[in-house]
């Protein structure tokens, strides 16, 4: 990862405007939502997705305390249709249809990892076990692409983003049993696993606007690259997370010996620290605390952090750029401007002290 101190463009959008929009989004969204998961056929599959989706507690009794994620992906959807001409009314089943595809990526993602919580509650497979979390996953995904409503070619542009997601899962798994992986590797799984779904929401809302297929693949290409610093960020919170508000353990990668944007930065480090945090990956044991509370000093003494927020600031960039070769008019782009910009705005809200800052 090389350094190249970029200062991303992130915080030109506030938080809370921000935060706002999203809301919203999901507000939109919910009844689309509620009315897919609804024709499912009754029974712990239905309770699962509808636990996940934060409307009933672990128990099954109907909540609205709890969350069902940030909705990113249903703005993105929404907005990139409005920037481009289209109606928010137009792009409603599109924005339903990649959050019912994100919910299906994170219970599956959720027991690869083994990963127990999930926006800030039991991960759903901790609470509905691990087969039924899969089988609610997978209905999810066939209800989003057959959703009325969608876009002519949506669904096809969707599965294929699915395929190659799908790919990207399995290379991240694969690299728990592989020692020596290259930043290049992990790049290309991130933009795999991370990315190009991003990107294909973008494109799903270009298609609501009936774009033309260069703009759509511009929009593509620019939310696939703001997709990997999106998880660049998502890494760092990996590491650095305040538990209080991501909801997972502060260094639960670190604990689970993850390979990720940053620990494989630090691991191919040539220097003590580096090497030191090597010989405890290559021991594949389970970090403890203390050996975690070690391990996030050897990072933070390889420099990764600090290369991952200059690397967060170079994705950014280059998707800015894509943008405003599509949506040349800036007013248009705003909203659609702020989810680009948002990696490093979400890291410095949802990170602890110890984190490095932008």
């Amino acid at each position: 990862m090389t350094t190249t101190h970029h200062g991303p463009a992130a915080t030109q959008h506030t938080a809370p405007a921000l935060a706002a929009r999203l809301a919203q989004a999901r507000r939109d969204i919910d009844p689309l939502l509620r009315e897919a998961v609804d024709t499912l056929p009754a029974g712990r599959v239905r309770e699962a997705a509808r636990y996940y989706f934060g409307w009933i507690d672990p128990a099954g009794r109907p909540t609205t305390t709890l969350g069902g994620g940030k909705s990113i992906r249903a703005a993105l959807a929404l907005d990139t249709a409005m920037a481009l001409g289209a109606t928010p009314e137009s792009a409603l089943p599109a924005a339903a249809a990649v959050e019912l595809i994100q919910a299906f990526t994170l219970l599956t993602d959720d027991v690869l990892d083994r990963d127990r919580m999930r926006h800030g509650q039991p991960a759903a497979w901790t609470v509905h076990t691990a087969p039924t979390a899969l089988l609610a996953g997978s209905a999810l995904l066939s209800l989003a692409l057959t959703l009325p409503g969608l876009p002519d070619g949506a669904a096809r542009l969707l599965a294929d983003a699915v395929n190659v997601t799908c790919e990207g899962a399995d290379a991240d798994t694969a690299f728990e049993s592989r020692t020596g992986i290259t930043f290049g590797e992990c790049l290309t799984m991130t933009r795999q696993k991370a990315g190009v779904f991003l990107g294909a929401t973008a494109g799903v809302g270009a298609q609501c606007a009936a774009a033309d297929p260069g703009v759509a693949g511009l929009l593509m290409e620019a939310f696939t690259t703001a997709g990997v610093a999106f998880q660049c960020a998502n890494d760092l919170l990996g590491i650095w997370g305040d538990t209080a508000r991501t909801g997972k353990p502060t260094g639960s990668d670190l604990t689970g010996l993850k390979h990720t944007l940053i620990t494989v930065d630090a691991l191919a480090h040539d220097s003590t620290a580096g090497r030191d945090l090597a010989a405890l990956y290559d021991a594949r044991t389970p970090l403890n605390s203390a050996q975690t509370a070690h391990a996030t000093e050897l990072v933070e003494a390889t420099g990764a952090g600090r290369r991952a927020l200059d690397f967060i600031g170079q994705q950014t960039q280059h998707a800015l750029s894509l943008l405003e070769r599509t949506v040349p008019d800036a007013a248009a782009r705003r909203n659609v401007e702020a989810l680009v910009t948002m990696p490093v705005t979400y890291y410095t809200a949802y990170a602890d002290q110890r984190g490095p800052r932008p």
